[in-house]
């Protein structure tokens, strides 16, 4: 079924298709990923996000590679507000960084502490998710060798009856997915919460804001309606927001993995 036909539509770059292809020929996603959402100090934003962008490219530590850091547009959500998305290989990485978050003798590994501490100018709280990506989401190295790069990043967070997040996410991938590729929208990552059986986070790439606004002008269109009736069978709510990348983030366009 083409859940997304006609209507016009902002010129794309050509990276679609051979994400596409990308995707469709390779190994199931086995990572699992830390994402938080981060309450800012006053206009700490940039600060913080070059905090944890030093931190998470090109580590060396042993700690999970920062697949981006984002400011939330105040206009769509929270503000001022980061979020971050960390792609650990698997879940005994995630013991391994617990092990080092909370050593017996001390608490927290030293290095570990000196950059929490840091962090504290320009962090109040947060929220976090452990999230398990669905077969068909790509990883870190995925999205870079495909090229992916755009000016912002569309999230979604949605609540789903208890149960159902993997028909969800497989909904997204038979159909959606393509849909929102012929727009121009690549995929990020499509993912569905551990420790909570109703909740799934999707981030698509958006390659211009205009290509946001065509979205949402078309969101009342006769195939989007499709879509939101077909997957009402999961999904009790959604919120979407409007993510801008620091160069920090793998799908930015100044993104180097020597920076």
């Amino acid at each position: 079924m083409q859940i997304w036909q006609g209507g016009s539509r902002p010129a794309r770059g050509g990276s679609g298709a051979r994400h596409g292809r990308l995707l469709d020929a390779r190994m199931p996603n086995r990572h699992v990923y830390l994402h938080e959402t981060i309450a800012i100090v006053g206009t700490g934003s940039e600060a913080y996000k070059a905090h944890t962008g030093k931190l998470g490219s090109a580590r060396r530590d042993g700690g999970a590679p920062l697949v981006g850091t984002w400011q939330q547009s105040g206009s769509t959500g929270s503000w001022p507000t980061v979020v971050n998305l960390w792609e650990m290989r698997d879940w005994g990485h995630w013991a391994e960084i617990l092990e080092r978050q909370y050593t017996r003798s001390s608490g927290q590994d030293p290095a570990l502490k000196e950059w929490w501490t840091e962090a504290t100018q320009w962090r109040s709280g947060g929220f976090d998710r452990i999230l398990v990506p669905a077969a068909f989401s790509p990883t870190r190295e995925e999205v870079i060798a495909a090229g992916i790069r755009g000016a912002a990043c569309l999230q979604e967070i949605a609540t789903v009856k208890p149960g159902t997040a993997e028909r969800y996410l497989a909904a997204v991938g038979a159909g959606w997915r393509r849909a929102m590729s012929r727009r121009g929208l690549e995929l990020l990552g499509a993912f569905r919460a551990a420790m909570r059986e109703t909740e799934v986070v999707l981030l698509w790439n958006l390659p211009t804001f205009a290509h946001l606004t065509a979205y949402l002008r078309d969101a009342d269109g006769k195939p989007a309606r499709a879509w939101r009736r077909r997957v009402r069978a999961w999904r009790l709510d959604h919120r979407e927001t409007l993510l801008v990348p620091s160069p920090w983030c793998v799908h930015h366009p100044d993104w180097s993995a020597t920076r």
